[in-house]
């Protein structure tokens, strides 16, 4: 493992979207049909949230919330970003210290990727499995 990895390398690109108005349900069969365990929400072209599983789970399902009549706008939660030159031990410390599972990860400001705790986990795994 190279401590100057670069976040921009191991991203997950492109990025998924999905409008502000788009119910839940959309939402999950989209996240559902890519594989990916969050979108990032537009609205007129500009980045304003995220949606992740854990809101899926929490503010929808464990609050019995209706899919259909949800909008992902309804439950986003914030962005939090980092520059894909940023270090991957940077990423890692971030995301543990704000309790965040998913991480846009922005080129001149503008979000090119995600890093997910799945991507951490491979990341620094891939040393044990080279050793063995």
């Amino acid at each position: 493992m190279d401590t100057l990895d670069e976040l921009g390398e191991f991203m997950s690109s492109p990025v998924l979207r999905i409008d502000s108005e788009a119910s839940i349900q959309d939402a999950a069969i989209l996240m559902e049909r890519s594989h990916v365990g969050s979108l990032i929400i537009e609205e007129y072209g500009d980045d304003i949230g995220i949606i992740t599983e854990r809101e899926l789970s929490q503010k929808v399902l464990a609050k019995k919330g209706n899919p259909e009549e949800m909008t992902v706008s309804d439950v986003m939660s914030q962005i939090h970003s980092m520059d894909r030159y940023m270090l991957m031990e940077e990423a890692n410390q971030y995301m543990h210290k704000n309790k965040i599972r998913h991480l846009a990860v922005t080129e001149e400001e503008k979000i090119v990727g995600v890093i997910s705790v799945k991507d951490l986990v491979g990341y620094y795994s891939r040393d044990f499995r080279m050793q063995e």
